[in-house]
């Protein structure tokens, strides 16, 4: 279809030329000579600045949306049936074309310029330029990516718009990205990114936030932490304002001394409850300890503790670790004193903390001692202990023989039947595979970190739970594997946890786990000068791994405290064997308390909590909290295709996709708490001052009250990884998006839609020949 159009350019075109025609005429010829030079002068001036002032008229309205200069239009019409009445203004349509039209001149087609510069959008009355900016132009292929700036998206309204080509190029427009957008990127298939955005430091975001990302993965890589848009550095050295302490001994009138491990929901952090008094094995309690990360650290009032001893009637006391399943805190039960016990206990955060109501527990029966867990998104494997089936002495005379029955609970089951709970003795696969103390989940693979034998386990979650083919060892001793607390994962290396020694030992979980090449060690004793040797428990912070002090070796005969407070990291960066790769600081006397001697903890992006336990100088356990700041002011938001869980050395959880934030209230998050297949995804976080929301493909996946200022800094934004660590997205970053307002679910509904499938959000028309 052809179509003509109107032009005052093409009409001041042929007066000019009837002019210069005119000339030729002898009459008009002899008028002219006679004239004088002045009034010559003045009429080929008038002349000259009627065709300057035609010109320039022209190119200012291409600005203004006036007139153009074009060979070919053709229509594109959006699918709105979904949009809302109400409208999306200022929408940024991703306008993805594909046709041989397209194609540049010399391959066949009609746009004019090989670079595509002639290409631009109107509204439908063809005359009203829109904002644009070509992403992307093939002009062999007749492909066009294009950002197109739609004043207002609505249903029944606004549902068309015209790209032109063939002319010349536009070299006049408005700026697309207004001043709510800070950052806007394209990279097309920027495979395994590993980038610094360069002067991104200064965003302006500070009241509310919107981070978006259209990426793709081969692979889940679940509890690999993966960082897609992050404005997030972990510090670069150990200094004293990293670690802060509290004395929470004596919260709500309860004894809160002495806590195995602790666990993270996304706003609570509960610590894991053991005994009360260290020369007396029957002071056992269950009074859970629980802090509110969106407050203060150092108020009482930020504190609470639940003493969960008789829940559902049952004797619920003394457990080692936590699970946290996106809704409940699953405890693990160790013993109670006189034997081990296998009540399981279980809290749900969507009701009161103090309320009897929101706590329940069973008895699996199975008295054994349970040594913290994994979690792989379904099921909870507890780690074997002690076995409770074999002494007759009381547990004051000393544990029991190592016990290799791990227990399986169906987190989708009914907590309380018997049908959801499974048990497998890893003596099938070696008698030596007993007594684990921790373990991690790669994504597939559960690992349990040996306390006794250095046999390390692990078990395939593809393979049946019962089967023994579907569980290997490998014998770590030639290695000179000695007792582990913990094991903490970077997405690539698992790092199992010295305890009461030095040497630190890690496997490589892409090579072939019973092959010794693939494992390596280092002996981090005396690094930076102090006793690094004993630890429980570790994390990870995207760049660091950094182990939790606890216990040493002590030399016999020598007078010296066993317990310590030397933290030891590790920079991924570095290789494993390097000591430059090593710093270590002592944090034992933070805030003017004695803090050592701590059993794991829990990490909230931000903060890790050190679970307390025994100082080794007075005769009684202590609760003296110590916190490490991970990342202090170097730190605003961090959008993840999938966080870290089972970070902290005895916890357990699978966060999957996350959102994180730092606040000057405080680190706040939310997460999904599902592995999210592979695949194109769009994630989405978004802040608006009251409340922090994480989307996935157009869908509300987590949200969390929350407030406070975003903390401003120097750092660059960074696409694929944090801090230049070992955390990184292995995929495809395609579209980066950070603006400096909150944007509504309708919006990121409609986002998803156009981005997800252009071809169907929109339909290009036929071609129309302009002039």
């Amino acid at each position: 279809m052809a179509v003509a159009l109107d032009s005052r350019h093409e009409f001041r075109k042929w007066v000019v030329s009837l002019g210069f025609g005119l000339l030729k005429k002898s009459a008009l010829l002899k008028i002219i000579i006679s004239m004088s030079k002045k009034v010559l002068i003045v009429i080929f001036v008038l002349v000259l600045s009627f065709i300057a002032i035609g010109d320039s008229r022209r190119i200012a309205a291409k600005a203004a949306g006036g007139e153009f200069d074009s060979a070919y239009r053709r229509l594109i019409t959006f699918d709105l049936s979904t949009i809302s009445r109400s409208g999306l203004p200022n929408f940024p349509l991703w306008v993805v074309l594909r046709d041989p039209l397209l194609r540049s001149r010399s391959h066949g087609g009609h746009v004019s310029r090989h670079d595509g510069r002639d290409i631009f959008f109107t509204l439908a009355d063809g005359k009203t330029v829109l904002p644009a900016e070509i992403a992307a132009y093939s002009p062999e292929k007749g492909e066009v990516d294009a950002w197109v700036m739609v004043p207002t998206l609505a249903a029944q309204k606004g549902g068309e718009i015209f790209v032109h080509y063939g002319g010349r190029e536009l070299t006049s427009g408005s700026q697309i990205w207004s001043d709510e957008y800070a950052l806007v990127k394209y990279f097309g298939d920027l495979t395994d990114p590993d980038l610094e955005i360069p002067r991104s430091a200064d965003l302006g975001v500070k009241k509310a936030l919107t981070v978006e990302a259209w990426v793709y993965a081969a692979e889940s890589r679940a509890e690999a932490l993966q960082p897609l848009v992050s404005k997030w550095a972990p510090r670069e050295s150990l200094t004293p304002e990293a670690f802060s302490a509290y004395d929470a001994g004596r919260t709500d009138g309860l004894d809160c001394f002495m806590y195995y491990g602790a666990v993270f929901d996304g706003r609570y952090v509960y610590f894991c409850p053991i005994r009360s008094k260290k020369f007396d094995r029957m002071s056992v309690h269950a009074h859970v300890l629980r802090y509110d990360t969106h407050k203060n650290f150092y108020s009482p009032a930020s504190w609470e503790a639940y003493d969960a001893g008789k829940t559902d009637g049952l004797h619920t006391v003394c457990y080692y670790g936590a699970v946290f399943d996106g809704r409940y805190v699953v405890f693990v039960p160790r013993d109670e004193g006189s034997g081990y016990h296998s009540r399981v206990l279980r809290y749900d955060t969507t009701k009161a903390f103090k309320s009897p109501a929101s706590w329940e527990a069973y008895d699996a029966g199975l008295p054994h001692s349970h040594q913290s867990a994994a979690f792989d998104g379904r099921y909870i494997y507890f780690c074997p202990g002690y076995d409770g089936t074999t002494s007759k002495n009381p547990l004051s005379l000393g544990e029991g023989e190592g016990s290799g029955k791990v227990l399986r609970l169906d987190t989708r089951g009914d907590f309380k039947s018997p049908a959801s709970y499974a048990v497998f003795d890893s003596k099938a696969v070696s008698p030596e595979a007993v007594c684990f103390d921790g373990a991690a989940y790669d994504g597939r693979y559960v690992y349990f970190a040996p306390l006794q034998n250095g046999v390390v386990l692990r078990y395939d979650t593809q393979a049946p739970f019962e089967d023994p083919r579907s569980w290997q060892c490998f014998d770590g001793r030639p290695l000179g594997m000695k007792p582990c607390v913990g094991i903490v994962f970077d997405g690539r290396h698992l790092y199992f946890v010295a305890y009461g020694h030095s040497l630190m030992i890690r496997y490589d979980s892409r090579l072939e786990f019973t092959d010794p090449s693939s494992w390596e060690s280092y002996d981090a004793a005396h690094t930076n000068g102090l006793d690094t040797g004993g630890f429980d428990g570790g994390f990870f912070d995207g760049r660091y791994i950094v182990f939790v002090p606890w216990i040493r070796t002590v030399k016999e005969g020598e007078k010296k405290n066993r317990v310590h407070g030397n933290f030891l990291r590790y920079d991924t960066q570095g290789r494993f064997s390097d000591p430059k790769s090593w710093d270590a600081y002592d944090a034992s006397h933070t805030d003017g308390l004695t803090s050592r001697g701590y059993n794991a903890g829990a990490f909230d992006g931000r903060f890790f909590y050190g679970a307390p336990m025994h100082d080794g100088e007075s005769d009684d356990l202590h609760g003296r909290v110590l916190r490490y700041d991970s990342t202090g002011s170097n730190a605003t938001f961090s959008l993840r295709f999938c966080d870290y869980g089972h970070n902290g050395g005895l916890n357990a959880a699978v966060p999957g996709p996350s959102f994180l934030l730092n606040t000057k209230n405080g680190a706040l998050s939310v997460a999904a708490h599902r592995v999210i297949v592979p695949g194109w995804h769009y994630l989405a976080g978004t802040y608006d001052g009251a409340s922090i929301r994480l989307y996935i493909d157009g869908q509300l996946a987590a949200e969390r009250a929350g407030s406070g200022d975003l903390v401003e800094n120097k750092i660059n934004v960074e696409i694929g990884r944090l801090g230049k660590g070992a955390a990184r997205f292995r995929g495809i970053v395609r579209q980066v998006l950070v603006s400096r307002t909150a944007r509504s679910a309708d919006w990121v509904r409609a986002r998803y839609r156009n981005i997800s499938d252009p071809s169907g959000f929109i339909r290009l028309g036929p071609e129309e020949t302009v002039r």
